[in-house]
C-alpha cells in the first residue's frame, strides 16, 4: 500500500500499554513517543522509558504504512479483546476511523522493532 494522503494520524498502543502517535499534515510526519511511568503501570514498576519526540522521513512513512495494511487486513493476527501483550491500533485516514487490536506474535513484534526505532 502508498502512503495514503495527508492529513492522517495512528495511535498504537503496545503490549505495556505504551502510546506512539503518527501525525501528518502532508509536508512534516511528527512521531511522538509517551510511555507508560511506573505511577501508571499495573505493577508500580514498570517503566516504558523516556518520552521522546521526532520528525520521520520518507522512508520511514513508508515501512510504517508498509506494515499497518499488512496487520489491518489479516484477520489471523486480530483479536477481539485488548489484552495485556496486544497492539491496540487506532487509524484516522481519508478512508475514516477505524481501530483493531493485533495478538501478540512475530507480525507485531517486527511493527514493535520499527517504531521503537524512531
Amino acid at each position: 500500500m502508498m502512503v495514503p494522503s495527508a492529513p492522517w494520524s495512528i495511535a498504537y498502543f503496545d503490549g505495556s500499554a505504551n502510546a506512539y502517535h503518527f501525525v501528518t499534515d502532508g509536508d512534516v510526519t511528527t512521531f511522538e513517543y509517551r510511555p507508560v511511568t511506573p505511577e501508571r503501570s499495573s505493577t508500580g514498576m514498570y517503566s516504558g522509558g523516556e518520552p521522546r519526540t521526532a520528525r520521520l522521513d520518507a522512508a520511514q512513512v513508508a515501512e510504517l504504512w508498509r506494515q499497518i495494511p499488512e496487520l489491518e487486513s489479516n484477520p489471523e493476527l486480530h483479536s477481539a479483546d485488548r489484552m495485556k501483550g496486544t497492539g491496540a491500533f487506532h487509524l484516522t485516514d481519508a478512508a475514516g476511523t477505524r481501530g483493531f487490536i493485533i495478538v501478540r506474535g512475530p507480525a507485531l513484534l517486527a511493527f514493535d522493532e520499527l517504531v521503537g526505532a524512531f
